[in-house]
């Protein structure tokens, strides 16, 4: 009888073990899946740039303008290369009964910072109108990609369409209004943009190019093409406009893709010539030698073809040395400013040691942009150190011939892949260097296999050497968050953040600024100019709970910041 009279607070209690419950699943969720709910889409946002000389011109008005030029995008009519430094890009056809034109537009973007192997999960290609159009205008264009890794600008000498194509194409049938110097999108590319990054000669940072191709409608009395803003428009006074060039209306290539944390293992590699050896037993073996992995005692180096390296300190007090091992890896993959998500090298033991044997070691890379193999003529030590180390206290048991690895040494594979200098396939170095611990009876210094390591067989080996024991870098690092363009690209200060209605940028400058908002598969939604603000405000109230990405270019520099709307 309570159960019934009870009924309303009962029903009030499976509410809140269902509302408790399905916190709990999230939390679960989160907990055990980490890697779905991570895995967001990284934003590459990329406008034609300047690669030409500046020129003069004379609009209609007698206003005399000075411009940069790019000859990244093009434009063909039929089978002839028009301007290539024309305020206006023309794609679709020309109707006109006397005067009718096939028209390919070609686009090239530098530095679309891509890693190979990412996964694109949307790509568009974003364009300005350069006059207005009505619906009836309807243009039939093809895009397709040139199927090139790293594609090369234009010239009046090579038509757009004797470049190699893509397999993979996208019809876009233009048939609605246009509004003069207003934003317009391409249907989704991605299958384009992926073909293109599959690629194997496709690498990160190359440039990738496009084409518009129009095609033959027949006699119309109406305009089919559709024009865009090239890099070099003009806001044309007859037209209302300013006069001036608008480096925001520029072609631009937006790509959202998804890269997981990839790994890659880099053994010491043979550099030099082999040599033959007698060992104890009388057992005569050859084996290849590397000069990229190197020990130094004291301020003296140690031979470069020896079968193990040591570091730490040597306590006899008859004895005593500092020991530095080098450790060069080369072409190392990861492309500049990636993120390190995790680094070690991995060593294999060349004798036992029981955990007394402490020893005490510093890690530090080396400050160059590619380092070089050791000699005999420059000390390990003499080289550069990179800000980051790592402390190894190396006070635990080893046995023979097992595979032991250092501390994360995230940080400083990362200011060196973070150098200016610093490319995909450069040599990385790395130190590990012992100190003064003082007099010791037990031997503080660890042994470890080297690129000629051998199996002695006193130790009960096989008196060969072993490739799969020689030090090995081993690295986890994934791809930027979001990189805009080939130019730097500064934070931006936004506030109140997460915001629900209204939000003010700090810029840089009152000057002139064009601050674009894109959502989260990469659409475009919102986009205004301000004049003469450094602290100007955004109305956001009609954007739904989300993050969003927000892009300013001010003064030929670009400025973003992650926006969180969260409406209560």
């Amino acid at each position: 009888m309570l159960f019934f009279e009870n009924k309303k607070s009962v029903e009030l209690i499976l509410q809140k073990m269902k509302k408790i419950l399905l916190v709990s699943l999230v939390i679960t969720l989160f907990t055990a899946f980490p890697i779905y709910l991570n895995a967001q889409s990284k934003m590459v946002s990329v406008r034609i740039i300047q690669n030409g000389t500046p020129i003069t011109d004379t609009l209609d008005n007698g206003q005399v303008i000075t411009l940069n030029t790019s000859s990244d995008d093009a434009e063909q009519e039929n089978d002839e290369m028009d301007s290539l430094y024309d305020d206006d890009l023309d794609a679709g056809w020309e109707g006109d009964p006397e005067d009718q034109n096939i028209l390919t537009m070609g686009l090239r973007f530098q530095g679309v910072h891509i890693p190979a192997g990412a996964t694109i999960d949307s790509a568009f290609l974003v364009m300005y109108s350069h006059e207005g159009k009505s619906a009836e205008d309807v243009a039939r264009i093809t895009i397709v990609g040139e199927a090139n890794g790293n594609a090369s600008t234009y010239s009046y000498e090579e038509l757009i369409t004797s470049r190699v194509e893509t397999n993979t194409s996208i019809l876009w049938e233009v048939n609605v209004d246009w509004e003069i110097w207003e934003p317009y999108r391409t249907p989704d590319i991605k299958s384009i943009v992926q073909e293109i990054v599959d690629l194997n000669t496709w690498q990160f940072g190359n440039a990738m190019a496009f084409m518009l191709k129009g095609e033959n409608q027949g006699p119309s009395d109406v305009d089919n093409a559709r024009e865009f803003e090239s890099f070099e428009n003009i806001s044309d006074p007859e037209d209302g406009g300013d006069g001036q060039n608008h480096p925001e209306r520029v072609p631009e290539l937006l790509v959202y893709y998804t890269f997981e944390s990839q790994v890659v293992e880099i053994p010491i590699r043979q550099n030099g010539e082999p040599i033959t050896d007698t060992l104890d037993n009388g057992q005569i073996i050859t084996f290849n030698t590397s000069s990229d992995d190197a020990e130094q005692e004291n301020d003296e180096m140690d031979s470069l073809f020896d079968d193990d390296l040591d570091a730490g300190w040597e306590g006899d007090p008859e004895d005593q040395n500092i020991l530095t091992a080098g450790l060069r890896f080369t072409d190392v993959t990861i492309p500049k400013g990636f993120i390190i998500d995790s680094a070690y090298i991995q060593i294999y033991s060349h004798e036992g040691k029981s955990a007394e044997d402490v020893a005490n070691i510093t890690i530090v890379g080396e400050a160059t942009d590619h380092a070089s193999t050791y000699t005999y003529e420059s000390l390990i030590t003499t080289r550069p150190h990179t800000s980051a180390s790592i402390n190894w206290v190396v006070d635990v048991e080893w046995g023979l011939w097992m595979p032991y690895r250092t501390p994360d040494i995230k940080t400083i594979v990362q200011e060196i892949v973070n150098r200016e200098g610093w490319e995909a396939g450069n040599a990385l170095a790395i130190m590990l260097m012992g100190e003064n611990q003082g007099p010791s009876d037990v031997d503080n210094a660890r042994e470890f296999e080297s690129f000629e390591n051998i199996a002695d067989p006193e130790d009960g080996g096989d008196g060969q050497n072993h490739p799969e024991r020689v030090p090995r870098l081993v690295v986890y690092y994934s791809a930027p968050s979001a990189i805009f363009n080939r130019q730097q690209s500064n934070s931006l200060i936004v506030y109140p953040n997460p915001a629900s209605d209204h939000l003010t940028l700090n810029l840089e400058s009152g000057s002139k600024a064009t601050i674009s908002v894109y959502n989260q598969i990469g659409a475009l939604v919102m986009e205004t100019v301000t004049n003469n603000e450094s602290l100007p405000q955004l109305n956001v109230n009609h954007l739904t709970n989300g993050i969003y990405m927000i892009h300013v270019m001010q003064q030929g520099e670009h400025f973003h910041s992650k926006l969180i709307i969260n409406k209560q």
